[in-house]
């Protein structure tokens, strides 16, 4: 689930585009939600996950974003991840260990690449538009997605509003009833952020242990 809360993390301003397959007004929603997005050249986004079961609260993380390009870096938790486009660092701050990858577009396994969720996600879900709601005196948009082939998870739910397009919540619904529910927190974007903000330097963290596998 780790790798999914990362994925869901580092695209979840990239939800809606080239959705298809879609009923109730979702396709052309998405397709201004996304057309927004695409228009910032960074992001920064601060979020909170809270994990539920059967309603019950298990954990509460929190956790930052910065997208530039198809650079990117997140953290969760003691994990931080962090990629300039052509490596991804790993780094567990608990271990005080980090594992170095090959950036690879066209890896259909890489979970942790923006740019692939952007250009494919409707290949991996379906959209629906759910309702519109008022929660704190706000309109919001309702879509799910479902996956087209089997996964722990049976649902996506977007939270988005209505006035603004941008989104402000993602839930993850498993399979054995957890619920992920990410909150995102303090959107900014065209901001200016430092390519050097997406290497991870081995300097800033003294006895590191590093596992290099590309």
């Amino acid at each position: 689930m780790k790798k999914l809360a990362v994925l869901m993390i580092v695209a979840v301003m990239a939800v809606a585009v080239n959705a298809q397959n879609v009923d109730g007004g979702a396709n052309d929603l998405m397709k201004k939600v996304a057309l927004q997005y695409q228009k910032y050249s960074t992001m920064q986004f601060h979020y909170t996950l809270k994990t539920t079961k059967d309603e019950k609260t298990l954990s509460v993380k929190q956790g930052d974003v910065y997208i530039k390009g198809n650079k990117y870096k997140t953290t969760y938790g003691d994990l931080q991840y962090f990629c300039d486009g052509v490596s991804i660092w790993n780094y567990d701050k608990s271990a005080n260990e980090v594992s170095i990858y090959e950036y690879d577009a066209e890896d259909d396994q890489n979970l942790l690449n923006p740019q692939r969720i952007l250009k494919d996600w409707s290949t991996h879900f379906r959209a629906k538009f759910i309702r519109d709601e008022f929660q704190n005196n706000v309109q919001y948009s309702i879509v799910d997605l479902t996956p087209k082939t089997a996964q722990s998870f049976y649902r996506i739910r977007v939270y988005i509003v209505k006035s603004s397009l941008k989104i402000t919540k993602v839930s993850i619904y498993e399979k054995d009833n957890t619920i992920y529910n990410y909150h995102i927190e303090q959107f900014k974007n065209d901001i200016p952020l430092d390519d050097k903000l997406f290497v991870f330097d081995k300097a800033k963290y003294p006895g590191v242990e590093v596992n290099d596998m590309r």
